[in-house]
């Protein structure tokens, strides 16, 4: 049993978004693609359905669009053989180009298989690979979700694995979405979007195409009010070598209440970035090695908790908060061997180091503050050692050190190309 599955059944249960109990008690099996069976494709087999039935899909490759609509409620797609059956995308697809859509059916269940594109040809051929739209919401669970791009990969703004929630349209959605590989998309791995639009995300692993001038990526993103719990994911490979805008490992951009806790996040532009974006929790994530930070803070996003992460060896810095952004509270961070500064606070305020955040109890060399967010209490820049590796360094000159040498840094690039922190959102 997945560590906070039962964490994640309350969580939907009370929402009313998961109705169990309503299973049907003669619930039939169907199967698609076997031998004697009745059904050819995946469609033919959903429209036939009653509520509460399971779809039972034998390896094979069924190219198709599958809807599930409003009445077809707790209906389970599973697929016979782990990845054995794949869903391939056809080359037109029918509007909003998913290859899996549920559209206002609750407690859809769509288990372990193989769901990819690509798309027809070079721009909005292909949209989604898994949609939930109007009101529904599903079970996606031990899927490999590939490939969702056009053809060739394109930057136009389409492509995303799993799409729940879309508020350019109105549209929202809710999820649990556990256990899933995903790789080879256009613009997003996960995207949850909408006010009224939540989702579970655990244990996922997500992974961009790595360094870029294509487009710029997100793993996963939530947005436009939506909620979610983000946790234990794996990341990683989401770069925009442009660098006009940042593509991000997780992107919290103007969402709701989101807790983002136990990923590990590499290798992209910004590891984790919250954007405009009120009382988010991010904790012990582990992040690394991003072409800018670590985490960043900006535009605005207030009353963050941002605690026990470590962030190492990102090419900016460990955590960055912008000037617009306040009522913060940054503690118990471990920051390394980031390349300006392991902590830059920008705004200016009555708190920490004059600040208008909170910086308590983290552990790091270099700040933009002459040492003071590095220290103990976030006031005193009392010089301790900071990550217990017997260095001891003094602070106030590390870090003094480090803020002449940060500035040039960050002059130097901003010099060489367009830089910018901003985010790409889907």
């Amino acid at each position: 049993m997945h560590k906070k599955f039962s964490l994640l059944a309350m969580l939907f249960l009370v929402a009313g978004v998961f109705a169990l109990g309503s299973r049907q008690v003669n619930a039939a099996t169907l199967t698609v693609g076997c031998p004697g069976s009745t059904y050819p494709t995946i469609q033919a087999a959903v429209t036939a359905a009653s509520p509460g039935d399971t779809i039972l899909v034998c390896p094979g490759t069924y190219t198709e669009q599958v809807t599930i609509p409003a009445g077809k409620n707790n209906l389970t797609l599973r697929s016979k053989t782990p990845l054995g059956a794949i869903i391939k995308a056809p080359a037109v697809m029918v509007t909003p180009k998913a290859i899996v859509r549920v559209n206002g059916a609750s407690n859809v269940k769509i288990l372990a298989f193989k769901i990819t594109g690509p798309g027809g040809f070079g721009c909005d051929s292909l949209e989604y690979g898994v949609r939930v739209d109007n009101g529904g919401s599903a079970l996606i669970r031990d899927n490999y979700i590939t490939e969702i791009r056009d053809n060739p990969f394109s930057g136009c703004q389409n492509g995303v694995a799993i799409q729940v929630g879309r508020a350019l349209e109105g549209q929202v959605g809710s999820a649990t979405i556990v256990d899933n590989r995903i790789d080879k998309y256009q613009k997003n791995g996960i995207t949850i979007s909408n006010t009224g639009s939540q989702a579970f995300i655990s244990e996922n692993s997500v992974k961009g195409a790595g360094p870029t001038a294509v487009n710029a990526q997100n793993g996963i993103q939530v947005s436009s009010g939506a909620q979610a719990i983000v946790e234990e994911n794996e990341v990683s490979d989401n770069i925009y070598t442009p660098q006009t805008f940042s593509a991000t490992g997780i992107l919290l951009f103007e969402a709701g209440a989101t807790r983002v806790e136990d990923n590990k996040a590499t290798r992209n532009d910004e590891n984790i970035y919250a954007f405009h974006t009120a009382g988010p929790v991010i904790t012990g994530n582990r992040v690394s090695d991003g072409p800018f930070d670590g985490i960043a803070l900006t535009d605005g996003t207030t009353g963050a908790v941002v605690s026990h992460n470590s962030a190492r060896h990102n090419d900016f810095d460990g955590i960055f908060i912008d000037a617009s952004s306040t009522n913060n509270h940054i503690t118990d961070n471990k920051l390394h061997g980031n390349g300006l500064f392991d902590a830059e606070d920008q705004s200016v305020g009555t708190g920490s180091c004059g600040t208008a955040n909170t910086w308590e109890h983290n552990k790091c060399h270099t700040d933009n503050k002459g040492g003071c967010l590095c220290s103990h209490d976030g006031h005193d820049g009392d010089g301790e050692d900071n990550d217990d590796d017997g260095d001891h360094h003094d602070g106030h000159s590390d870090s003094n050190q480090a803020k002449d040498a940060g500035t040039q840094l960050r002059s130097a690039t901003t010099a060489a190309a367009p830089l910018s922190r901003a985010p790409s959102p889907f």
